[in-house]
């Protein structure tokens, strides 16, 4: 549908101090008073803290702007019909972190939330749709910026998984959010999950 490809193309056009993880849960929960079969829940900083999401937190700290890992839940199918599940990579900007990035052509890491931007404009298609699916939409919204209380290079961290990485480079940002991201889902027992970076 046109007005996903649109919703999808105005996100990523958006500059990185108006499409901040905030914004990205705002546009969320708009669509879901759009349609009686979307449900939206936005899980804030405190309820990473509180599932162990150290992966996740550990790009999001080094930013003023919080991060939000934003639940869209459409419930077109049977009740207890197995969603399918897209992922996205919700980066509004990424500096790179203390790793950071040459500063050419920097102004274009607005586009590092662009699979964020994909799983909303799926989800607005599919709520003119209204497939008789169920499908749940993730996405990791996070800002990875350079601070005194960023992450940096060498740091250990432990995922929602259980699972401990040492940090190398905090330009390698999205599998950080991602893995916390995916390990959620797995609440859902999904049929499938596709992730968007």
């Amino acid at each position: 549908r046109s007005n996903g490809m649109k919703v999808t193309k105005d996100l990523g056009n958006q500059p990185g101090n108006v499409c901040t993880p905030s914004y990205l849960a705002e546009q969320s929960i708009a669509l879901g008073q759009s349609n009686k079969n979307i449900s939206v829940k936005v899980l804030e900083e405190s309820d990473m803290e509180a599932l162990n999401m150290g992966a996740f937190l550990s790009v999001s700290k080094g930013s003023t702007e919080p991060g939000k890992l934003i639940a869209i839940e459409y419930n077109g199918g049977e009740k207890d019909e197995a969603p399918h599940m897209i992922v996205g990579k919700g980066i509004t900007f990424d500096s790179g972190g203390i790793s950071l990035k040459p500063g050419a052509s920097m102004d274009e890491m607005k586009y590092d939330m662009c699979g964020a931007a994909s799983v909303l404009g799926t989800m607005t298609a599919i709520s003119e749709l209204n497939p008789k699916l169920n499908i749940v939409a993730l996405i990791a919204g996070a800002e990875n910026m350079p601070a005194g209380n960023a992450s940096k290079p060498g740091d250990i961290v432990t995922t929602a998984s259980g699972q401990t990485i040492e940090i190398l480079n905090t330009d390698a940002e999205g599998r950080l959010v991602l893995c916390d991201a995916l390990t959620y889902a797995e609440q859902y027992n999904p049929a499938s999950v596709i992730d968007i970076a």
